[in-house]
Formats: C-alpha cells, sequence, structure tokens
C-alpha cells in the first residue's frame, strides 16, 4: 500500500515534469512562428495541459478500464472549475470583462452540451468521435480567425531544437508518468472496493490536472486572469473534442449512467454558473472561489458515499 502510495506521487510528478516540458516547447514555438497570444493560450497551452487527461483515457480505454477513461475527463472538466479556478480566485482573485470572455464562454457550453447529447446513448461511437474531432478542428479554424495580433518574437538563448527536444522529452515523461499513476490509483482503488468511475472522477482527475492547476496559479500569481480563464475554457474544450474525439475513433467507449446523470449535469452547471459570475461580477472573486471549492467538496464526498462499497 505506501509503495503505491509512493508511485502514485511519483507518476503525478512525472506527468506534471512531462506536461511542463510540452507546454514550454510549445508555447516558444508559437512564439518564434508568430502565433497570437490568444491562439497559444487557448490552443497551444491548454492542448498542453489537457494531454495527461489524453494519455490516461487512452491507457484506461484499452486496458478495458473504460469508467476511468469517462471519469477521467469529467472529472477533470469539473476541476477545473470547480478547484484550480477557485484555488487561483481564493488566492489571487481573478478580474475578467465579460465581453472579452464571453464569445468563448458560450462556445465552450454549446460544446459541452454537445457532447452531454452524442454521450447520452451510453456510448461513444466512431460516428461521434469523427463529429466531435470535426468541432476540434472548427474551434481552432475559428481562434486563428478571431486572431488579429502577432507576437513579437523576445531574443532568447534557445534554438527550434531545443523547443522540439522538450516536447519530445515531455511526451516520453509523460507517459511513463501516465503508466505509473494510473496503475497505482487503480491499485489503491481496489484495495478500499472504489469502483473505477469514481476514482477516475476524482484522485485520477485531479492528478491529470495537475499542469492547468500550475499554469493557472503562475497566472494569476502574475495578475494574467485572461490566460487563468482562457486556459480552464481551452482545456475544457479540448478534453471533450480532442481526448474523447479521438479515443473513439480508435476504440468506441461506454458511458457509464453516473457519468450521464451526475458529472455531466454539474459539469454544465459550472459552465452556466460563471455567466452571472462574470457578467455582474467583473471576475471571480474569493468569496466565489469558497463558493466554488465548496461545491467540488461535496462533489466528492457524494460520489464516494455512493460509490464506495463494504
Amino acid at each position: 500500500m505506501t509503495g503505491h502510495l509512493l508511485l502514485l506521487f511519483l507518476g503525478g510528478a512525472f506527468i506534471y515534469v512531462g506536461a511542463e516540458g510540452l507546454v514550454w516547447g510549445g508555447s516558444k514555438l508559437a512564439h518564434r512562428f508568430k502565433v497570437s497570444p490568444i491562439v497559444i493560450g487557448l490552443s497551444v497551452v491548454a492542448f498542453g495541459t489537457s494531454l495527461p487527461e489524453f494519455t490516461v483515457s487512452l491507457y484506461s480505454t484499452f486496458n478495458d478500464m473504460q469508467d476511468i477513461a469517462i471519469g477521467n475527463i469529467t472529472g477533470s472538466n469539473i476541476a477545473n472549475i470547480a478547484l484550480i479556478l477557485a484555488i487561483s480566485a481564493i488566492i489571487f482573485p481573478i478580474s475578467s470583462r465579460y465581453a472579452e470572455v464571453r464569445k468563448d464562454l458560450y462556445v465552450v457550453i454549446l460544446i459541452t452540451a454537445l457532447f452531454m447529447l452524442l454521450a447520452a446513448d451510453g456510448l461513444l461511437s466512431r460516428v461521434d468521435g469523427g463529429l466531435l474531432v470535426a468541432g476540434m478542428a472548427a474551434y481552432l479554424y475559428r481562434l486563428v480567425k478571431s486572431s488579429r495580433v502577432e507576437t513579437e518574437i523576445s531574443p532568447d538563448r534557445f534554438g527550434l531544437s531545443h523547443y522540439f527536444s522538450a516536447l519530445v522529452l515531455g511526451l516520453a515523461i509523460l507517459v511513463w508518468g501516465t503508466n505509473i499513476f494510473t496503475n497505482s490509483a487503480i491499485y489503491i482503488a481496489q484495495l478500499f472496493h472504489v469502483p473505477e468511475l469514481v476514482i477516475g472522477a476524482t484522485i485520477v482527475a485531479v492528478g491529470t490536472s495537475l499542469p492547468e492547476l500550475a499554469t493557472s496559479l503562475v497566472a494569476a500569481f502574475r495578475k494574467e486572469s485572461g490566460i487563468v480563464l482562457g486556459n480552464i475554457l481551452g482545456s475544457n474544450v479540448f478534453n471533450l473534442m480532442a481526448v474523447l474525439g479521438v479515443i473513439p475513433l480508435i476504440k468506441p467507449v461506454t458511458v457509464a449512467r453516473d457519468a450521464i446523470t451526475l458529472q455531466m449535469p454539474l459539469m454544465l452547471a459550472l459552465l452556466v454558473l460563471l455567466i452571472p459570475v462574470l457578467k455582474y461580477s467583473g471576475g471571480v472573486s474569493r468569496g466565489v472561489g469558497l463558493f466554488l471549492l465548496a461545491i467540488y467538496i461535496t462533489f466528492t464526498i457524494y460520489i464516494y458515499s455512493r460509490g464506495v462499497t463494504p
């Protein structure tokens, strides 16, 4: 038991380091090729921080643990708002102009509703996966077309080869960490008779959300509220449309009923809640952060009380 707990933390550390390498290398390459900061935040950074969810879900699917794959994604999207955004706001209140994030927020809400509709029959088929991937392509096209600002290339001591190396090495470390983390989490879950969906929606979801947490905390500390919101909203999009779009193309994914009736509605409700919060409060205050955190704690306690069997 102790050994698996240590491996769990070690795997989480590898996931974090690997994702950081991917984000760093990808961001630097994007700057070098004069990609807009908006596109970097909502695509490169969001994609990089969503890679742990992708690798964990892909690994779980091919090892016949599809409840972990689904629970990981829905749990990560819930954690992005009710845990990561909440903690960031508690430490450094997040200010934001509603007009600047309104379109992206509504797009994420529509994408989440579309995903729920496709998953309502209990199966993400290859056709569903194709629709989600097509939606992801349209989302990225919209980002590129709506961005009109180019970044200035600032001199640095690293070359393109360093950035590509960071991408490759980051991916290798990420895959390795994912394997260690997932196996340890499953072992511990089975010891305590915790269903795979529950462990996927909590321990695994939080572990794979570490890159989002680190990125958001750094951005909040630097008063870059736009990056915090962009990273979280973009990660939610990538989790649903890229992760659960690509995987069903390879192997259809079954969706547990609890994910459909509990986790997905909460995932959507949290996004809808952001509309009045951002519109009338001008951002996310410490009070709202505490409220969101209370929701996450209540959610975690509830699914554990329902899911753990004696």
